[in-house]
């Protein structure tokens, strides 16, 4: 038998024996030593060493290594689980994290690094909702890891409006009655 097929079988007689660190132990040698391309087999391990984390109380690492297990195999017992946990807040966070990336891109963007005005902001959140809607709508996201949305949020590239906004009532030859704007476009 392969190392890390032991490997793999000893973690989970410890996890049900209740030796949970002896568990993770095992279960992470068998990682280290598993062929990527046993997908299958990757996503069992990941899914037990979810479940050796979870009874420790380790909430986090249980749900990213679900998270991996999903990567490996999208409709294994990973997916189930973080699908029962999460059933609605897995889309919201997707949401949050891809708005986290486009604004942060857009800011980078900008010389001043910030947002300007309210009108700017509004104009800005916009933008990203509609791309955010097209994304829901083609069905993207659906049987995606974490990580691997990551990779799509970031692929996703905005045509944001760069540009600098200059009022110059001088120009109009009227006071505090009119206000030419000039844009000068700037990438």
């Amino acid at each position: 038998m392969e190392s890390w097929k032991a490997d793999f079988f000893k973690g989970r007689k410890c996890i049900i024996g209740k030796d949970l660190r002896g568990a993770i132990n095992y279960l992470h040698k068998s990682i280290k030593n598993c062929p990527v391309e046993k997908e299958v087999d990757l996503a069992d391990i990941f899914f037990n060493l979810g479940i050796a984390f979870k009874k420790l109380g380790f909430i986090i690492p249980a749900v990213k290594s679900w998270d991996a297990s999903m990567c490996a195999d999208k409709h294994g017992s990973g997916s189930t689980i973080l699908d029962r946990m999460f059933p609605d807040n897995r889309l919201s966070d997707d949401k949050s994290n891809f708005y986290l990336i486009q604004l942060s891109t857009y800011l980078n963007g900008k010389k001043s690094g910030k947002i300007e005005s309210e009108a700017e902001k509004d104009m800005i959140i916009d933008l990203i909702d509609i791309y955010w809607e097209q994304i829901i709508d083609s069905g993207i996201l659906f049987g995606q890891c974490q990580s691997e949305k990551q990779i799509i949020f970031r692929d996703i590239e905005i045509d944001f409006p760069y540009m600098n906004v200059k009022f110059d009532s001088s120009e109009s030859g009227i006071a505090n009655q009119g206000q030419i704007i000039s844009f000068n476009g700037n990438k």
